[in-house]
């Protein structure tokens, strides 16, 4: 016969697990799943107390999501091995007979005020999320198989609960957070709009400064611009301001750190600067209004006022004062070109005709209806090829440049988009990229513009710097401007020369033309063995080249690439002379030493002129070795044949005497076919 009080038992399980699903489903956040599902297993289980725990990894503490039976309910740290003990159990319930050792602290304390006997860890997959602790039964009986079983599947539906409440959360969150910089963009490109309508100079300059006012809510502030052929600043436009007419020196320091960065400064009671001291305020912030490469002026805004007074200014401000003046820099160059070009004849084309930005109109089907020449030139196509073509036959390489068209398109507003790769011409070429409605004086949209700005020089100057100096010297002065200050530091290099044998008097047999083209052709070889075993080119002197390993940049194995350097060097050297044989041109022989020890690196020069270089004996005994080097010879001293006789082979010479040493040096030469 069946058992009725197991029946009736088993119901009131199931019960209790339907009771569970709908405290799941109806509660709308963590603390009410919490409560209710406590209320519910204390109640199945017929125990008087338990507590549900929250672990938070950021924090590292434990916080109390329910509980019945707790006097105190404060936050707390938890104990050490809270994670490491409890991910044992992770599947599974600890039985509290007497409490272990691990649990310490105010846990512990919780623990015995509610005279807990279960404790289930809430693990999702490999994460601790909380702990699920249950007291004494109310007639003091042990907890039944059935009963553990409960506790275990409504900890286990507890655990995904608070997951997914956790997910939702940080959704909301960066919901949140997204809608609010929505609303800043918004809000600049509303002021972008305004201040692009504004076309006259001192009128631009005031409504940019009232609108950083206004979006940052300061007490005052003022428009900085250089006066012409001086380096004294003084105010453009001002707020609030009642010396508008002080004067401030451009050499100050904090202008200098701002040209230099090209970025803002917030300054705080704290800083004590000098342009504190000469505004007479403490809360300071400052942007660059800078269009491309050039600091048009600055803006200067004092005093963060809020319901709760002045405050500091935050880097969220100094963000969009940033991104406005950026705005307004561009709006302060577009309105002085404008003015400029109002006073010349045939405005419609002289503008479109001087501005090196390129210029598009589509009408409203999105076809090309005009293009002016720096277009053209920009798109490396003739107006033939553009007018009347659909931009999507136009741009079809640039997925990013139609995009914008079509964002400005469906919402009538400008969009752009800077440092764009511009595959439509090529994969080297860089453009920023502004699409606008066109407005009729009817407020009606009839078309868009498209302006591109060809930026490929810009970001080429670094390559272009690197043909002149070693890619080595280029990225560490680029990375580190502190580089291009005077000064230098000693470092254990090697130093490898090469010279071209008897190339005077071959030279004075050529005229000037191939003379260049040889040494041309040679050094195009040469170079890129060095730049290929990474290398530091020093200096290009006539015929010779000095290459330096272990400065800027060093590696344990410099005195090896050097070898290695010279050796391929003399291999290309033979490849070449075969094709200038060939010509029924004259072979280049040439000689090389290569030396290792302690230079002095740096920049030597002037601040004006300045050259990164090595100095000291080591270099001048390198350039000795090569002087001594016969044709195709490459000659090492005893340092670098130490680090190097296990890898080459080489024939000891005799000592030879050399300029600047009393004592003869020890020579080896490299076997070629070792």
């Amino acid at each position: 016969m069946v058992d009725v009080g197991l029946l009736d038992q088993f119901d009131y399980y199931l019960g209790s697990l339907d009771e569970l699903g709908e405290i799941l489903i109806e509660a709308d956040q963590s603390k009410s799943v919490g409560k209710g599902v406590l209320r519910l297993t204390l109640g199945t289980v017929m125990a008087s107390k338990g507590a549900i725990f929250l672990y938070h990894p950021n924090k590292n503490e434990l916080s109390i999501l329910a509980s019945q039976g707790l006097k105190k309910k404060n936050s707390f740290t938890p104990p050490k091995k809270l994670i490491s003990e409890s991910k044992k159990f992770r599947h599974d319930h600890i039985k509290l007979d007497k409490t272990p050792r691990w649990i310490t602290g105010e846990l512990k304390k919780n623990i015995d005020e509610l005279a807990i006997i279960i404790l289930v860890p809430l693990f999702h997959k490999d994460r601790l999320l909380g702990l699920l602790c249950v007291g004494k039964k109310l007639m003091g009986e042990a907890y039944t198989d059935a009963e553990i079983k409960i506790l275990e599947i409504v900890s286990n539906h507890l655990t995904k609960a608070l997951f997914n409440y956790e997910l939702i959360k940080n959704v909301d969150e960066k919901g949140k957070l997204l809608n609010l910089k929505l609303l800043e963009l918004e809000t600049l490109f509303d002021i972008s709009v305004a201040i692009s309508s504004v076309l006259d100079v001192d009128e631009l300059g005031e409504e940019i400064l009232w609108r950083s006012v206004g979006i940052l809510n300061a007490s005052k502030g003022m428009m900085l611009m250089p006066k012409e052929n001086s380096p004294i600043l003084e105010p453009n436009s001002s707020f609030n301001w009642e010396d508008s007419d002080a004067l401030i020196s451009k050499k100050l320091t904090i202008f200098k750190k701002i040209d230099d960065s090209k970025s803002g400064v917030i300054l705080t009671p704290e800083d004590k600067n000098s342009l504190q001291k000469k505004l007479g305020e403490d809360h300071v912030i400052i942007t660059p209004i800078q269009a491309k490469e050039n600091v048009l002026g600055y803006m200067v805004l004092c005093n963060k006022e809020t319901r709760h007074g002045v405050e500091a200014f935050t880097q969220t401000d100094l963000d969009l004062l940033s991104a406005l003046c950026n705005q307004g820099a561009v709006a302060l160059d577009n309105a002085r070109l404008f003015k400029d070009i109002t006073e010349a004849k045939q405005f419609n084309e002289s503008i479109l005709g001087s501005i090196a930005t390129g210029v598009i109109t589509l009408d409203p089907l999105g076809e090309v209806d005009s293009i002016n020449q720096a277009g053209t030139n920009i798109l490396k196509m003739n107006s033939d090829e553009t007018i009347g073509n659909h931009y999507m036959y136009l741009f079809e390489k640039d997925m990013d440049v139609i995009g914008l068209i079509q964002m400005t398109e469906m919402e009538n507003k400008i969009h752009s988009e800077i440092n764009m790769p511009f595959l439509t011409v090529s994969k080297e070429a860089v453009v920023n990229v502004s699409v606008a409605p066109r407005i009729d004086p009817g407020g009606s949209v009839r078309g868009l513009v498209v302006a591109i700005e060809d930026i490929t020089d810009v970001s080429k100057v670094k390559n272009t710097f690197k043909r002149y100096v070693s890619k080595q010297v280029v990225d560490e002065l680029l990375d580190d401007d502190a580089k291009l200050n005077l000064g230098g530091e000693k470092r254990d290099v090697t130093i490898l020369f090469s010279d071209i044998r008897g190339f005077t008097d071959m030279s004075e047999k050529m005229n000037p033309e191939d003379v260049v083209s040889t040494l041309n052709e040679y050094f195009s070889e040469m170079i890129d063995i060095v730049f290929k075993h990474n290398g530091t080119l020093d200096k290009i002197i006539g015929d010779e080249l000095m290459v330096v390993y272990g400065a800027p940049t060093s590696n344990k194995d410099d005195t090896l690439r050097a070898v290695a350097t010279a050796m391929e060097m003399q291999s290309q050297i033979n490849v070449l002379n075969a094709k200038r044989i060939k010509q029924r041109k004259k072979p280049i022989l040439a000689g090389m030493g290569i030396n290792k020890g302690i230079v002095v690196s740096g920049n030597i020069g002037s601040r004006d002129m300045m050259d990164y270089t090595v100095i000291g004996d080591t270099v001048n005994l390198g350039a000795r070795l090569c002087s001594a080097a016969g044709p195709g010879e490459i000659l090492v001293s005893s340092s670098v044949w130490k680090e190097t006789q296990k890898h080459y082979s080489y024939k000891k010479l005799e000592p030879i005497k050399v300029k600047g040493k009393k004592n003869k040096v020890g020579v080896y030469r490299i076997d070629h076919d070792g």
